[in-house]
């Protein structure tokens, strides 16, 4: 038997199966071993296989139908789609709200699901609700599809760039596109800034009355002259034969010989004889410039379940090896993975930062072998977490990360005190096991459970719904499994390292560690044991400090002194501003207004000594979305003339001196004013860019809506700080609504035939859809583009009568101008239009912002327009509801942890006095912030979590010690709390300075980078010095007012009967 072994006595092992099993683990090295070894390299090859990307991935809980209508106006698609499709849906279990929008061309209904339904049961249901309906979708539109929103991320966008045509350049990028869908790693490949291939049949006025056609006879004969079509069987004796036509036409040049017309004589009109045939690109106007040139931008996505790092250096090792043809150049324009490894590098180093100094810190006042084994706590939990991580669909982001940073510190906290009472046992002569075993047990119950109560804080936190929720719910799962394997490391492992006698520590480290040792020793008897005595004797002084600490703290916030900013902008390597005019502007003033931007970008860049951007992508007529990474994943793309983006890839910000934001200011303010632009936007966010506020409003008048948004934004512009100010009510193009006068009447002609003939003459007939390669292209007829650009060539349209002869469209009907709105957007079935504004966070906030509109204008303005109603929306309205979901779970979270305290305690005072220290934790938090110039945040809100956790382990201790002084001498209270906080002292004060060591790198990190993540420092380690004071001093005099107060004073004047048992502590 060995001499572990033989030291543990059937006394220190106990009755019970949990003493067992820790006795059997401290007095078996092997086992302890062994576990170690499982968690250590189990967890290394469970880390080596997660996938890494930027933010977690969200579950948009949105169901969409979208349904193409093209030349339909907006009201057409409102009366046609949208409203029907509301009407089918609403109602449908599941479905939490309905958002419509109508705008030219296209609808799309949005249903927001409930949380936690069945997503694929909710989709079914949509899906029979829609086909329903009769008569759906109208003529012309396509039909409606389904589909549940799905997050797909960007990893890497290329541009593919060239002085040649734009075919050429076309082709360029499908050979990119081709080569990057050959890589296994890669399913999601697309391309963005490039004209839609189209067959376009020009057929002019003037060809149709030569050969005396009309478009209602080309477009049928186009359409009848391409298929492939199965004629059946021809059943011989030789044998079965199938029956084909076979004649697709996939070219421009394959439809000239279509016939269009054979003549008695043997004569054929043919359509090239009347029509040009235009092999080439959609009908609108485009341009997409990278660095001057013209530019294809090729994006590669991934799902939820694939790596962007790995994705990412298969396109590399790809791009060393393609050879692009002849004039075309391929580039990187943005790289997330980039972004991915330089913030994950910058979270490991300030983990690993954080790691040594704990563990320097440890060495000073441990012996040696206990500050390794319990420094080993760190590793050993992170790995053995690892191995669950994949469990709970965890990968590695910056919030997972963010997750193992914050408990870098207080994952040592409950080795620290285990691995304390374990010295003091060794100290008081026992040895090996014993002494192991003695000390786990010494404090098994107030670790387990003070643990457990900060396990019980972060998975709360998991339970928020919302957009919080889903960003926060992987840091709270890491917390708990990290915790969860600190409490198997510290009461299954440790003890058995510290089992084995004698001490590592030699000469000088041992001489350094008694000298700090007895210093600190000295600090606590002769100075810290005296003035707790004070406190407690002043304890109603002391207990009045501890109130105005709080209320100090929470008037800062109140008055504005510290800023409350829920979702904190995090800093995005690109900046991008959005330019909209009003719908129908010429495609020659938003390209004027596009190149003023991009000029001011270029004049910016130059006065920073051109170190600020890297490149720029100018895209007119359309926007291209390059994705964030962030939790919304990637948008799609839009494409009209009135609109225009210029992104600027910015340099890495060791290179450039001025962030983001800065840079943002500048570009603003050298661009200026562009006059009549609808909206001009500037984002240097990578999350958080949206709308700063943003409410709905709707009324039954229409007049009424539009006067009350006018007054609404004029009142919401003079908050200060309030930037970028639109709403959704902009007019949409002028239109030519058609009415027949009496002689189309008298002619025959009804509104269908007038419609019909100019839809085919303008907008064109679709005859065709060809799969040509991986790209759909339409086969359209219409007249020229030079016969569709002014008033005097509708006029002159010939209208074919129903007797075969034709009229000019000025004879057979009139024309009325008219104008209605650019896009129509419902909710729940109601007209509403959004009214959105940015906050400068440097003037204000949108949560003082919204407060001030919600209490000083949205009641005035109800009261002047009887019937208005005004919502929140997008931001505003997801900040309330996640604020109420942190709040339900914050309340739910305290009252389980008072029941895991009052349980273990067997108290129902005690809990109380121990969550004393937590809002003077957050009161401290609060401090912080104001001393460093940091907002709070809701990565604040975590750190005072993790806060509330470490205090109410550090308070629990104290108590549990003042509980077995109380049960085992004859002290007063009043002494026995001062007893208690003597020896605990160490304890406390270790967890102290390992929470805020361990915080310390990210608290003093000055990269632009980090910003995001430091007021979560600044809350857990600014926090806990206050809160660590607040236990020393403030809980001790609130146990001496309970006890020598409160309590005697309930004895003599509620229950004299129980004054004799005043003796006991507190229950």
């Amino acid at each position: 038997m060995s001499e572990i072994e033989s030291s543990i006595s059937n006394e220190a092992i106990g009755k019970s199966g949990g003493d067992r099993i820790l006795a059997a683990f401290a007095g078996n090295s092997v086992a302890a071993n062994l576990t170690m070894l499982v968690m250590l390299i189990g967890g290394f090859f469970a880390w080596k296989n997660l996938t890494t990307q930027v933010f977690p991935t969200l579950d948009l809980g949105v169901a969409s139908i979208s349904v193409p209508y093209p030349g339909a106006t907006p009201s057409e698609v409102e009366e046609g789609i949208t409203r029907r499709l509301e009407e089918a849906i609403l109602g449908i279990d599941g479905v939490d709200r309905v958002r419509s929008t109508a705008i030219e061309n296209y609808g799309v209904v949005s249903a927001e699901l409930k949380d936690r339904v069945d997503v694929v049961k909710v989709r079914n249901d949509i899906e029979t609700a829609v086909d329903r309906l009769a008569d759906f979708p109208p003529l012309d539109a396509e039909n409606p599809d389904v589909v549940i929103a799905e997050t797909v991320s960007d990893v890497m966008a290329l541009v593919v760039s060239s002085e040649g045509s734009e075919m050429e350049l076309r082709k360029g990028a499908e050979l990119l596109e081709q080569a990057l869908l050959a890589l296994p790693s890669i399913s999601l490949v697309s391309m963005d800034g490039a004209r839609d291939y189209e067959i376009a049949i020009e057929v002019s006025e003037e060809a149709l009355r030569r050969y005396d056609l009309s478009m209602s006879q080309v477009a049928p004969a186009v359409r009848e002259s391409s298929l492939n079509l199965s004629a059946g069987e021809l059943r011989t004796d030789a044998g079965d034969l199938l029956l084909r036509t076979n004649a697709k036409r996939v070219s421009g040049r394959e439809f000239e010989d279509v016939v269009l017309r054979a003549s008695p004589d043997g004569s054929i009109l043919r359509l090239r004889d009347v029509a040009r045939i235009r092999d080439g690109f959609a009908d609108l106007d485009l341009i997409n410039q990278f660095q001057g040139r013209q530019s294809v931008v090729v994006k590669v996505q991934k799902s939820e379940t694939e790596d962007a790092i790995g994705i990412a250096a298969d396109i590399r090792a790809m791009l060393n090896t393609f050879e692009p043809p002849q004039g075309i150049d391929v580039a990187v324009l943005s790289d997330q993975t980039v972004l991915i490894e330089s913030r994950i590098s910058l979270l490991v180093k300030n983990g690993l930062l954080g790691f040594v100094l704990v563990f320097l810190f440890l060495v000073l006042m441990l012996d040696l072998r206990l500050a390794i084994w319990v420094a080993m706590g760190v590793p050993i939990s992170f790995l053995g977490a690892f191995l669950f991580f994949d469990a709970f669909d965890v990968n590695i982001n910056m919030i997972s990360l963010f997750g193992l940073i914050i408990v870098i510190g207080v994952v040592v906290d409950d080795a620290v005190v285990v691995g304390e009472n374990i010295a003091a046992e060794r100290e008081l002569g026992r040895t090996g096991a014993l002494a192991s075993i003695n000390g786990v047990k010494g404090v098994f119950a107030p670790v387990f459970v003070g643990v457990l109560t900060t396990m019980v804080a972060f998975g709360a936190l998991a339970l928020v719904s919302g957009t919080f929720g889903q960003i926060m719910r992987d840091a709270s799962i890491v917390v708990v499994v990290v915790l969860t394997m600190s409490l198997v490391e510290a009461f299954f492992i440790l003890p058995a390292h510290l089992a084995h006698p004698g001490n590592w520590s030699r000469y000088p480290l041992d001489v350094l560690q008694q000298r700090i040792g007895n210093g600190v020793n000295r600090f606590r008897d002769e100075w810290l044991v005296p003035k707790i005595a004070r406190a407690v004797s002043r304890r109603w002084l002391a207990m009045l400090a501890w109130l105005g600490l709080i209320l100090v703290a929470f008037a800062l916030v109140t008055f504005g002194a510290v800023k409350f900013v829920f979702f904190p902008a995090l800093e995005s390597d690109r900046i991008g501003a959005q330019l909209t005019f009003p719908i129908g502007t010429p495609f020659e003033i938003t390209r004027a207004a596009a190149e003023t931007i991009a000029e001011a970008a270029t004049e910016v860049n130059a006065r920073s000594g051109n170190t600020a951007f890297e490149s720029t992508l100018v895209t007119i007529g359309g926007r291209i979305s390059l994705g964030t990474g962030g939790p919304g994943g990637a948008a799609g793309s839009t494409f009209a003339s009135h609109i225009a983006s210029v992104q600027i890839q910015l340099n890495s910000d060791s290179i450039r001196k001025q962030s983001a934001a800065e840079l943002e200011r500048l570009w603003r303010a050298e661009v200026g004013v562009i006059p009549g632009t609808e909206s001009l936007s500037f984002q240097s966010d990578f999350i958080g860019g949206g709308s700063s506020v943003d409410y709905e409003l709707s009324h039954q008048n229409d007049a009424s809506l539009l006067r009350a948004i006018e007054v609404f934004k004029t009142e919401i512009q003079t908050i200060e700080g309030m930037t970028e100010l639109q709403d959704s009510s902009n007019p949409g193009k002028r239109q030519y609504d058609i009415e027949l006068t009496r002689a189309g009447e008298a002619a025959g002609l009804s509104p269908a035939d007038i419609a019909r003939q100019l839809r085919q003459h303008f907008f064109g007939e679709e005859v065709h859809r060809i799969q040509r390669g991986r790209q759909e292209l339409k086969v359209m007829v219409r007249y020229p583009r030079d016969q569709r650009n002014s008033t005097r060539d509708l006029m002159n349209v010939r209208i074919r009568l129903a007797d075969g002869t034709e009229a000019p469209l000025s004879t057979m009907a009139r024309t009325i101008e008219s104008r209605s709105y650019s896009e129509i957007n419902r909710v729940d079935g109601r007209r509403i239009v959004s009214v959105s504004g940015k906050v400068d966070t440097e003037v204000t906030t949108p949560t003082d912002a919204t407060s001030i509109i919600d209490t000083t204008v949205i009641p005035g303005l109800v009261r002047d327009f009887p019937g208005l109603r005004v919502d929140k929306s997008g931001f505003s309205r997801e900040q309330t509801q996640d604020l109420a979901s942190i709040l339900s779970a914050f309340v739910f979270a305290l009252l389980i942890m008072y029941a895991l305290l009052a349980a273990e305690l067997k108290s129902y005072v005690q809990p109380l006095i121990i969550a004393a220290g937590i809002p003077a934790g957050v009161a401290g938090a609060i401090i912080g912030h104001l001393l460093l110039g940091y907002d709070i945040s809701f990565i604040s809100i975590f750190g005072m979590v993790a806060l509330t956790g470490v205090v109410v382990n550090d308070s629990l201790v104290m108590i549990d010690r003042y509980n077995n002084i109380r049960r085992t001498t004859a002290l007063t209270s009043a002494d026995a709390i001062v007893l208690a906080s003597q020896r605990r002292f160490r304890a406390i004060f270790l967890t102290t300075a390992t929470t805020s060591l361990g915080l310390a790198p990210m608290l003093f990190e000055r990269s632009i980078s980090a910003q995001f993540l430091i007021p979560m420092a600044v809350s857990l380690a600014i926090g806990i010095l206050f809160a660590s004071v607040v236990i020393l001093f403030i809980v001790p005099a609130l146990v001496a007012i309970v006890e020598e107060d409160l309590y005697p004073f309930f004895l003599r004047h509620v229950n004299p009967s129980a004054e004799k048992q005043a003796s006991a502590p507190v229950r």
